[in-house]
């Protein structure tokens, strides 16, 4: 199958006034329940007074997003009309729209509710059945042009490979929402942590979240205060669930979340920045990590046991925050040899490109790569692609590497992970870098992830 470029994932979707830049951290929605029976317990009902105050202590816990819901999606709860839904919801966010400064979703599935939302102040949709129980959804979010959430939720269709499930639902969405025409940046995937699934599956969810990286979307999980975390923890209720959410956020994080949706904004965002530390370089201002790009390329032995010893033996030092599919290609110089598998890491780093260098050459001998030539057979290569925006040129190292510009096996996987980066020295995207090449398309899609990782 190849993967065309279209279908990487955008580096920003732009809601309301702000851009999310996908990647840099970790983008909190604060839950905003205007229903009379809510399952959390947070309901505010009809006060709206109690609305606005509510959302505005949201938004000071560091809240980037505040989801306005008007009718409560928990199992059994009784079928709110549009009409009703529209009550509840348009009043509140109409006068949010002129209090708060940051963007405002619609938690609805219902088109007649969304448009309304939308029309009074909303800048998103968020839409727990995906684009199932209204098909119009996809028109209103494409003729008003924001964003939308896609949830897949099983609870008409239960599934026993839950993730192969998912997939199928959540890649049938996104078709059906480009269809529509719904801008690719505008669509944002949640695999819909509860909504018809098991407790072990939910827990395989959050473990495998980042196998959904290959439907080029961002990611958003909502896990705040849901069953599972209660049956979990021995059927606690749901006001002593706030830690057992925490670990939630922060394992979702580390594997691939772009956004979370919870309820208690103020410990979430504490737990996403420290994650975020660890994994995104995101520092609030420190300066002592170093961004890096670094391609990995294998075609002797087990290939794809070749990459996942790599990224292994890279953790040992350095942290990784994002990976990119894998992709097979074609080899480049000296063609009589495998076919290799390719892939890009982007990682965080307090070594120097030298000690960099040294410590990559290293993991090569580990796994059993020789002396040969470049352009030889190998069992693993690992390129300095970028260091933050480094320029260097001596007899050992070159940065950015000098050929990245001419190679698909390169740009590709790299445009997955920031097709807007912009190369320091050509002052060219990877966008345009791999646009400009002749046959960007004749890298052929391997599989989503590497299994173990």
């Amino acid at each position: 199958m190849l993967m065309s470029i279209k279908d990487r994932t955008p580096a920003l979707t732009r809601i309301s006034n702000s851009d999310f830049q996908w990647g840099n951290r970790t983008f909190i929605i604060g839950i905003l329940n205007v229903t009379p029976d809510s399952f959390s317990g947070d309901g505010v009902g009809a006060d709206i007074d109690a609305a606005i105050a509510r959302a505005k202590q949201l938004v000071m816990e560091g809240a980037d997003i505040i989801d306005v819901g008007g009718e409560s999606t928990r199992p059994g709860a009784p079928e709110v009309t549009s009409g009703e839904e529209i009550t509840r919801v348009v009043p509140v966010i109409r006068k949010l729209a002129s209090e708060i400064e940051v963007p405002i979703s619609v938690d609805t599935y219902k088109s007649e509710v969304a448009d309304a939302a939308v029309r009074a102040g909303a800048s998103m949709i968020n839409s727990v059945y995906g684009l199932k129980r209204d098909p119009k959804l996809a028109e209103v979010a494409s003729r008003l042009n924001v964003p939308i959430i896609l949830t897949s939720s099983q609870r008409d269709n239960p599934a026993t490979d839950i993730i192969k499930a998912i997939l199928a639902d959540l890649g049938s969405a996104v078709s059906e929402a480009e269809s529509a025409g719904i801008k690719r940046e505008n669509i944002i995937v949640d695999p819909g942590f509860g909504f018809g699934k098991t407790v072990v599956q939910n827990l395989e969810l959050l473990k495998r979240l980042d196998e959904f990286r290959c439907l080029g979307k961002p990611i958003l999980l909502g896990t705040s205060r849901k069953s599972t975390i209660g049956k979990i923890l021995g059927d606690v209720p749901l006001d002593q669930r706030l830690f057992g959410t925490v670990a939630t956020t922060v394992i979702s994080i580390m594997n691939g979340a772009d956004i979370v949706r919870v309820h208690d904004v103020k410990e979430n965002v504490q737990a996403a920045r420290m994650t975020d530390a660890v994994i995104r370089c995101s520092l609030m201002g420190e300066n002592q990590f170093h961004k890096v790009y670094l391609s990995l390329g294998s075609n002797l032995g087990d290939r794809l046991s070749n990459l996942e010893s790599a990224v292994k033996l890279l953790r040992e030092r350095i942290s990784i925050a994002r990976i990119s599919p894998v992709y097979q290609t074609e080899p480049v110089g000296v063609t009589e040899q495998p076919k290799f598998l390719n892939m890009v890491v982007e990682v965080c780093t307090v070594l120097a490109p030298g000690e960099l260098l040294l410590f990559l050459k290293d993991i090569e001998q580990q796994l059993g790569r020789g002396s040969a030539g470049s352009e030889a057979p190998r069992p693993i290569d690992i390129d300095i692609l970028f260091y933050d925006t480094l320029v260097m040129t001596n007899e050992s190292l070159v940065i950015p590497h000098p050929r990245l510009s001419q190679r698909a096996f390169v740009l590709v996987p790299l445009h997955n992970l920031v097709p807007d980066l912009v190369h320091p020295v050509l002052k060219k995207t990877v966008r345009e870098m791999l646009s400009a090449l002749n046959n960007p398309l004749g890298v052929e899609f391997y599989r989503c992830n590497l299994p173990n990782l």
